[in-house]
């Protein structure tokens, strides 16, 4: 395109009108414009990175068009950049003067007036010149300062940018929404002695003088302002596979961290590959590299910025000798996370944030499935992993009365951030999960999104499209009789909650209804068009098929006509594949919890997990008057019976989750918590045996996570081999150098600070391996053991350097720190919340989100003395009426926990004060009475 080179200058005063910063209408811009491409030219001069100034200039030209007549132009840009010393406005054609411009503060639009109406389809250029300061590192958005200590202990400074969702108007004036998109051709001038990265490979690059170098990148593709990216620093880089051809790959750190890049390198460009073939379309296609970087403060885990994917450095540098598997497998998902965005929001993007969970429901969904796929990976049973760590996690997260449905409306920055959270990713995830495995199929579902991807290419997207693309290739068949598939599939996605299908006998059939699932509270009227399959005793290799069999429509009974003929018991929801949870009525739940006793593998090991899962929050929401009201706590204990001989993970892993819910509320310490632990180590028997300390095994993926959760619980339950073993491993490492293997760091450093009897000095050993250190991963192990001690004198000095800067523990940490603190040692919820008093002036000029850790801390109160601080907190002149007020809510739900909590114990004592009956079955039924009276008729001792 051939712009002109004749410019109409409108040089205005050089301050902008500002409008009323309380005004909160008006944050979206008009549709009208149409840009289409971004020279940005940025300079970063060397006092920048010498830490002795934050300013920077710069310059932006944008082409555009307007496809309706106006007179103001409308863009972002934040406050830091409002000094805009120049603006030009040309066109092939006589360009309008700009006549005013005013800047609102709250919505962070500058308004540009023009003397003539811009025209329709004409070709324009707007021109700013501006300048700015960088973020803090304690920001961490927009263009900002990191900094780092290098090899010889120098603080290094270096510019990096994090855009999403709202912040490219940080670094330039420009239409700061996903649905404009354009290309940029990005120029950066800097210091020689760096380097700099951008989402492209440089074009050009050109010696300023003799401190100064510039780099020209080439143009992006058609993208959205929140997918720039730029890093100036004095990384280096290491060359891996390439994508494809003439694509490379590349992973950059700090120098020191080269070692660290090889996981990275190895499973990049195959998980990359794995997505090329799902998605039908080369990477390379849109975008000629591929650099992912680690960036020392960095916000979020990851961002997928086009070409230039940003990390903490957690996210992606990995060590052979101190990196545990977990954090192996992190890295793993988050690099397959960010590499399927380059389809799922950066080709094909959300047209607002409402849509967010059309970029990430699918990024988190194929972090999983495309990682299962890749060679490296594929024992790993990532499938598996998902339900647990995903779709349960998502249904505890949707079951509020008041958590957000998937399409939510978003208007100011913090309603957009506030979607970027469990019920977008998670459940989004588990959505699309059951639409492939219930409804499409693999093979119909891949067809979808690839037709969605190819039609929406380069394009914004509603969920409208990708329903439109998905349901050309789901046969009829698969969808409720007269139903489309939007329809089908709408309530899921337009409203919130998900429905708990109750599952009752009648002869030889059985009967399902539904009804919204809430932990508190009610709502007789959100109904879902629900899939339903199922196994039975008759045929247990129905649990392979997920196919829906049937629908359970909204306000609709559904029968399964003989189902139960020659069959002792029903599943529903093979391997969970749907998202919704089952209760059964007692008949049938008795029929269940005697299969597992009987034979528990028979039952597959996804639904056992779910059973285990589904159970415990049906306790929740009986105790809380919520949907369920014939599941207790009791129905629950007498159903964990059966994982005496349970040895997978995944059970395992739903039923240590429902544990820490109630050991939180109950107290670990308290008479009943101490009971419940002792029942658990019990149970935990068979699975501790197949997992000991003494067996390492890095290579085998499965077992490592095994040996990681069960070992870590068993100590924290109080077993004493296990703590005397982790007491022994630390001693040695103290002692005589011999590291803790790495899977076992974090137990092993937590007991061994919890039982300690020479705290000072093991306090002292751990602290100075943390100074001695910068692997990140090191780093944040050693935190959280020191997180467990139980000397308030040491957690207080420790909450301390979270707020000393020289202390090296660095901003992004510091939620870490403090949910060490006061989640891991048994007076750490008192004593953060003895330090928040003793120090509010400090904490809260030091960090801004004092309101939330109050409200966190309170979670984890157990006591009525820990109420009596908190009102005196409350009380306290110092505090601001805004944390008063937070910590008013705080204490008015602390308070309700604990009397929550004194019926749950008293269930608790019930219960462990009857023996069970040999098949676990204080059988699960409408009543208390029938509880205690079939386990006295029915008994057996467990200890």
């Amino acid at each position: 395109m051939a712009w002109s080179t004749i410019l109409l200058v409108a040089i205005l005063h050089l301050h902008l009108t500002q409008t009323n910063a309380q005004d909160t209408t008006g944050y979206r811009l008009p549709e009208i414009y149409e840009p289409s491409r971004y020279v940005v030219d940025l300079n970063f001069p060397d006092t920048v990175f010498t830490g002795a100034s934050t300013a920077f200039t710069g310059q932006v030209t944008i082409a555009f068009r307007v496809t309706s007549s106006t007179t103001e132009i409308k863009l972002h840009t934040r406050s830091t950049i409002a000094q805009l010393s120049q603006i030009l406005l040309s066109s092939g054609l006589s360009a309008p003067t700009i006549s005013d411009r005013t800047y609102n503060t709250t919505t962070e639009i500058l308004t540009l007036t023009v003397g003539t109406a811009l025209s329709i389809a004409t070709d324009y250029s707007l021109e700013i010149t501006y300048s700015g300061d960088l973020a803090s590192e304690s920001v961490m958005r927009g263009a900002y300062i990191s900094s780092y200590s290098d090899e010889n202990n120098r603080t290094v400074y270096m510019v990096s940018t994090q855009f999403e969702p709202t912040h490219a108007r940080h670094a330039f004036p420009c239409f700061d929404e996903p649905n404009f998109k354009a290309t940029f051709a990005i120029s950066i001038t800097y210091p020689s002695t760096l380097n700099v990265l951008g989402n492209t490979a440089s074009e050009t690059e050109s010696t300023v003088d003799t401190t100064y170098r510039k780099t020209t990148f080439k143009d992006t593709a058609k993208m959205s302002t929140y997918l720039v990216a730029f890093a100036v620093s004095g990384f280096t880089c290491t060359e891996g596979e390439t994508i494809d051809t003439g694509v490379p790959h590349r992973v950059c750190s700090r120098s020191e961290e080269a070692p660290n890049r090889a996981w990275a390198v190895e499973i990049g460009t195959p998980i990359m590959r794995v997505l090329e073939d799902l998605t039908g379309i080369k990477y390379g296609s849109q975008m000629t590299k591929m650099d992912e970087i680690a960036i020392p403060d960095f916000s979020s885990g990851a961002m997928e910025n086009w070409g230039l994917v940003t990390y903490r450095e957690t996210g992606l540098l990995y060590s052979d000798e101190d990196s545990s598997n977990n954090y192996k497998k992190s890295i793993a998902l988050v690099i397959a996370h960010e590499f399927t965005h380059m389809w799922f929001g950066n080709l094909v993007t959300c047209k607002w944030w409402d849509y967010i969970f059309l970029n990430e429901g699918f990024a988190r969904y194929y972090q999983y499935f495309a990682a299962a796929l890749t060679k490296q990976l594929s024992d790993w049973e990532l499938d598996k992993h998902f339900n647990v760590e995903q779709v349960q996690t998502a249904l505890l997260a949707d079951s509020s009365i008041g958590a957000q449905a998937l399409t939510s409306t978003s208007v100011t920055p913090n309603d957009i951030s506030n979607k970027f959270g469990t019920i977008t990713y998670n459940k989004g995830a588990s959505v699309f999960r059951m639409i492939e495995t219930n409804i499409m199929g693999a093979t119909n579902f891949i067809y979808g999104i690839q037709n969605y991807l190819t039609l929406y290419s380069n394009q914004g997207a509603i969920p409208a499209n990708l329903w439109s693309s998905l349901a050309t290739y789901t046969p009829s068949v698969s969808l409720p009789s007269g139903v489309s598939f939007s329809a089908a599939i709408n309530n899921w996605v337009e409203n919130s909650g998900h429905p708990v299908v109750k599952v009752s006998k009648d002869g030889n059939n059985v009967v399902l209804t539904q009804t919204r699932f809430l932990l508190s509270g009610s709502d007789s009227t959100s109904r879902y068009y629900v899939p339903v399959c199922y196994t039975t005793s008759s045929d247990i290799t129905r649990f392979a098929n997920t196919t829906v069999q049937t629908w359970l429509a909204p306000d609709q009974t559904t029968t399964l006509a003989n189902v139960l003929n020659g069959s002792s018991w029903i599943i529903l929801n093979n391997r969970q594949s749907g998202f919704y949870r089952v209760n059964y009525d007692s008949t049938l739940w008795t029929a269940i919890k005697a299969a597992l006793h009987a034979n528990h593998l028979r039952i597959d090991v996804l639904n056992r997990a779910q059973l285990v899962s589904d159970a415990y929050n049906f306790a929740r929401s009986k105790a809380n008057n919520g949907t369920v009201t014939d599941v207790g706590y009791s129905d629950v204990f007498s159903l964990l019976s059966y994982l005496q001989y349970e040895t997978d993970y995944y059970p395992w892993y739903a039923a240590i989750i429902g544990n820490n819910h109630l050991l939180q509320r109950i107290g670990y310490d308290s008479t009943e918590g101490t009971r419940f632990t002792s029942w658990m180590l019990e149970l935990l028997q068979a699975v501790y045996a197949t997992v000991p300390f003494d067996t390492i095994d890095t290579s085998n993926q499965v077992y490592t996570m095994k040996q990681i959760m069960i070992l870590t619980r068993v100590c924290k339950y109080g077993e004493q081999t296990c703590i005397d073993k982790s007491k022994e491993l630390f001693a040695n490492y103290r002692n005589n150098g011999v590291k803790v293997p790495k899977n076992l760091r974090g137990l092993v450093y937590c007991n061994a600070l919890r039982h300690s009897t020479d705290i000072q000095n093991d306090y002292n050993f751990l602290w100075q391996k943390y100074q001695d250190t910068k692997l990140m991963h090191e780093i944040l192990t050693i935190f959280s053991g020191l997180g467990c001690t139980e000397d308030t004198t040491l957690l207080k000095g420790f909450l301390r350097q979270s707020i000393t800067a020289s202390s090296g523990i660095r901003y992004q940490d510091f939620t870490s720190v403090w949910s060490y603190v006061y989640s891991s040692s048994k007076i750490g919820a008192s004593t953060a919340m003895e330090f928040i008093t003793e120090n509010y002036a400090d904490l809260t000029s030091y960090y801004s989100g004092v309101g939330s850790l109050i409200s966190n801390i309170a979670g984890y109160y157990t006591s009525e003395d820990q109420l009596e601080k908190l009102e005196a907190l409350i009380n306290s002149t110092v505090v601001s009426a805004s944390h008063k007020s937070t910590a008013q809510s705080a204490l008015n739900s602390a308070r309700s926990n604990i009397e929550w909590a004194s019926t749950l114990k008293a269930e608790v004592t019930a219960y462990f004060s009857v023996p069970e009956t040999s098949t676990g079955d204080a059988a699960i039924s409408t009543s208390s009475l029938v509880i205690v009276l079939v386990t006295l008729l029915l008994h057996k001792i467990l200890y």
